[in-house]
């Protein structure tokens, strides 16, 4: 059993750090996919970002003075994945989100003291990916690498409005890129995932994820296309053996690079980083599988972007103190 092994879904969502969140499709490797087999996968994540950092430093008179940006996002992705041989997979991600985004300043400033809120949702990002099993898996039991390459094709909405307040009346305006539903940019997905079973009960894993986008920023708003990453390492231990529960104790850090890795890196964007450590528990038999994680938040630092370099500045961005994550997989 690999609680912590799972095909990633990107992009990662802290808040205001990046506008589109993974839910996370995790396949349990207790039950194998045998070649033919489909696996639908259903993964939720949830989180409500309103503490503000600008760098390792948090920003705590902006809830002293109620003047904190809070968005309430909810991702739902559904994966359908095909075994064309026990290892090789191929996988198709379509991704729907729901946000909500309160603040002061979009709409009639900080010193109004009047709080609006603003909503975007839809279908996000479709992705498509393969993954590779590197070691045979009759004769490399203890442990294995899963390779992962793909896709993001830009099928969410990038440029989505709603009505803000301003002091000259109400607007019609593009909406933070934080909810925006989908980010404008074909992109390619790297994982590289693996797990050493030392008994029969305890297992390591370890995945490093990446999306890159090549198309720097959407002229019509201004918003940077940012390239994305996360990177978990932990132990699962098989606390009820009869009954197909492992539990799960690790760390996570996701987050948004100052810099792509080709294309340009301006437009506006909020890079930045969260390091949690991430409890959680899967149960699993034969046909299903069920995991759900916590990762609470250590520490959260917003970086400096390429633009604001020159400039002198140093932006701030709202985290989430945890996240909720939940998955759902039936294969058949």
């Amino acid at each position: 059993m690999v609680a912590g092994l799972f095909i990633s879904s990107l992009g990662y969502s802290q808040g205001c750090v990046i506008s589109r969140g993974g839910a996370g499709n995790m396949h349990s490797t207790s039950a194998l996919l045998q070649a033919g087999q489909w696996q639908v996968t259903t993964s939720y994540r949830w989180l409500y970002s309103d503490r503000h950092f600008s760098g390792l430093e948090e920003q705590t008179h902006r809830k002293d003075e109620h003047t904190e940006v809070i968005n309430d996002s909810h991702f739902l992705d559904v994966t359908l994945t095909r075994a064309i041989s026990r290892r090789l997979w191929l996988n198709l991600t379509v991704p729907t989100v729901y946000s909500d985004r309160s603040s002061l300043y979009e709409h009639m400033g900080n010193s109004s003291g009047q709080r609006f809120s603003t909503q975007a949702g839809g279908i996000g990002d479709l992705r498509v990916s393969a993954n590779y099993w590197m070691f045979d898996l009759e004769n490399q039991r203890r442990s294995n690498v899963l390779l992962g390459f793909g896709f993001k094709a830009p099928t969410g909405d990038y440029k989505a409005t709603d009505t803000f307040h301003r002091p000259t009346g109400l607007q019609e305006r593009y909406v933070d890129s934080s909810i925006q539903p989908g980010d404008g940019g074909w992109g390619l997905v790297f994982d590289a995932q693996g797990y050493h079973r030392f008994s029969e009960r305890t297992t390591a894993y370890a995945t490093v994820s990446y999306l890159a986008n090549p198309r720097e920023m959407v002229e019509a708003t201004g918003f940077s296309v940012p390239d994305s990453y996360l990177y978990r390492a932990g132990v699962d231990y098989l606390a009820f053996p009869m009954r197909g529960v492992t539990v799960s104790l690790g760390g996570r850090m996701e987050g948004v690079p100052e810099e792509d890795l080709w294309g340009g890196s301006n437009g506006r964007r909020r890079p930045g980083y969260s390091i949690a450590i991430e409890p959680g528990f899967t149960y699993a038999n034969e046909r299903h599988s069920l995991t759900v994680s916590v990762p609470i938040a250590l520490i959260r630092n917003r970086t400096q972007s390429i633009p604001e370099i020159p400039r002198g500045r140093h932006g701030d961005a709202a985290f989430a103190d945890y996240t909720l994550n939940a998955s759902y997989s039936y294969r058949f």
